[in-house]
């Protein structure tokens, strides 16, 4: 199957409309896609291991099996939660044989969820909160998904000119009104972070008069609190006047006490949707939270450890190149949205997180060529085809390293 072929069949899957045909589906595509996305990058003579993430998803899938027994939860519960685990394996190798396909996958996300929230804001009648969905109904989701794509547009916009940089420059000004038009605070927050830091990073200039801007903002708010459309505009976006029925405080106060009472295997793969009933909710409104919830704060602890060697990435670009540390935001974008929602229950959007982090990796491999050298070189000498070392290269038979 081609890399476009392929891209097609998963941008279905991580955008959530293959949910039209089955949600099941969904699940159960995302989570297989994740393990022959893996499959690909670990046949792959130019792969990079990174065990940590291996042995991370082999021991959160133990986990929830044993989790499952231990509180008898149902079977269709079991293996949805064991998909969205597994598809963790994911993020265990990078590769660039697999970047043709991971370009694809973005870029498809792009046009596809940006072509959407357009068509669903056209046919409203009113534009509110939650009123633009997919048929998965992950719409803040959707919002993340176009924030983990806007820096590689931004990098179009640097490689091209001309006629085709205009039509770039166009598609970030859709990608930004389509996250506005979500109504996701989290994502409004979450581009405007990204573009901040895009701004900071390359022009210095423009970073003190952005900086004078916001600074100037607060210093007036009260006075544009009193200007109508302003005020209105912010209690429509709930960033002001918005008191939710189950707020984030409330979810995790609710969710930590049952974690205290089950710590070791939590309540069991699903269990938190009874738990969280009350309050008309499903999960814990965070990554971190929900694992501890479900299958304990061991699993926790193991899903932490690989946020942090994730969240690594961007930190050790900040002072690189402007290229390389743009292939990183994405990641930003991701665990931004996770604060707030749970991605990790959605197996494609692993995917889609391992798509961006496989281009992450293979950015800052460009980066430092020599030290990625010196570690082909040293894996060579003792595994002249294969290595599973972390961060290891594995060079095609008969073929230098």
């Amino acid at each position: 199957m081609g890399p476009l072929v392929a891209a097609i069949l998963g941008t279905l899957l991580t955008s959530g409309m293959m949910s039209a045909v089955s949600h099941e589906l969904t699940i159960l595509g995302g989570g297989a896609a994740c393990l022959l996305f893996a499959a690909s990058g670990l046949l792959s003579h130019r792969a990079s291991i990174h065990p940590v993430f291996a042995l991370g998803t082999l021991a959160l899938s133990l986990l929830c099996l044993i989790s499952s027994e231990s509180s008898a939860a149902s079977v269709s519960s079991t293996i949805h939660i064991f998909s969205c685990y597994v598809a963790t394996i994911a993020l265990a190798c990078s590769s660039q044989d697999l970047s043709s396909f991971c370009r694809h996958l973005i870029f498809g996300n792009n046009l596809l969820l940006t072509g959407w929230v357009f068509f669903q804001a056209f046919q409203a009648t009113e534009l509110r909160a939650w009123a633009i969905s997919n048929p998965s109904g992950t719409g803040n989701l959707m919002a993340a998904q176009i924030n983990m794509t806007l820096p590689f547009v931004l990098m179009k916009i640097h490689d091209t000119t001309g006629t085709s940089r205009l039509g770039w420059q166009g598609l970030l000004c859709l990608n930004c009104v389509a996250v506005f038009l979500v109504m996701s605070r989290n994502g409004i927050g979450a581009m405007l972070i990204i573009l901040t830091l895009y701004v900071l990073f390359n022009h210095k200039r423009m970073a003190v008069v952005l900086i004078g801007f916001i600074g100037t903002t607060t210093l007036f708010m009260d006075q544009l609190f009193q200007i109508p459309w302003f005020r209105h505009l912010l209690i429509r976006y709930r960033i002001i006047g918005f008191k939710p029925v189950a707020p984030r405080s409330l979810i995790w106060e609710i969710s930590s006490w049952h974690i205290q009472k089950n710590p070791w295997l939590g309540v069991g793969p699903g269990e938190p949707r009874k738990y969280l009933a009350t309050l008309d909710i499903y999960h814990a409104h965070n990554n971190i939270v929900q694992v501890a919830f479900e299958t304990g704060i061991p699993s926790a602890v193991i899903y932490t450890v690989m946020i942090a060697l994730l969240l690594v990435l961007p930190l050790r670009t900040m002072m690189g190149d402007r290229r390389t540390f743009m292939a990183t935001l994405p990641i930003l974008a991701y665990f931004s949205y996770s604060w707030t929602g749970s991605p990790l229950s959605f197996p494609a959007a692993t995917l889609m997180l391992a798509a961006v982090a496989n281009e992450a990796r293979l950015a800052m491999r460009r980066q430092d060529p020599l030290l990625h050298r010196s570690i082909q070189q040293s894996v060579s000498v003792s595994h002249p085809r294969r290595s599973t070392g972390f961060g290891s290269t594995c060079p095609a038979p008969g073929r230098p390293s």
